[in-house]
């Protein structure tokens, strides 16, 4: 009898815990400043937080460019190698992805974009020059690379 009691509980427990009330909290899909923040990575070596970022960083579709990484020697880069594009290189813009890619891989100091015979390369110099502050700060304080997404959504 007290294995038959024990087990219509564990049903009763089990069927209550799968309801939910009308009302009940839905937890929101994370925005795209969450899932940047929290692919974040200390190294550029870390190549899958790496790829997770240069997949949301905004280049393009998964699977229309290729990375690999430079980690065996400072300053450390990232090439991002593109088979072909849909408009013309030129016309693309590359400079907020390879920012976010900067921010975001706290070692990171080159991003490089190939297509066939043509280069985009940006350091972090560089990209803190144009942002009016250190680009690491998009991997340091999350309501900065907040306000970049949405300047650069704008």
């Amino acid at each position: 009898m007290g294995r038959r009691a024990i087990l219509v509980a564990l049903v009763i427990v089990t069927a209550l815990g799968g309801c939910s009330t009308p009302g009940s909290a839905q937890s929101e899909p994370p925005t795209r400043a969450q899932s940047l923040w929290a692919a974040r990575t200390d190294f550029v070596g870390d190549s899958s937080q790496v790829v997770t970022l240069a997949n949301g960083s905004g280049f393009g579709p998964e699977g229309s460019y290729s990375v690999s990484l430079q980690s065996w020697e400072a300053p450390y880069g990232l090439t991002v190698a593109f088979d072909s594009l849909d408009k013309p290189f030129d016309d693309v813009d590359l400079s907020s992805s390879a920012t976010l890619m900067l921010g975001l891989v706290a070692n990171l100091g080159t991003v490089s974009v190939t297509s066939e015979d043509h280069i985009y390369s940006l350091t972090s110099s560089d990209a803190s020059a144009a942002l009016g502050f250190d680009v690491k700060e998009l991997g340091r304080d999350e309501a900065k690379l907040a306000d970049y997404l949405d300047l650069i959504d704008d």
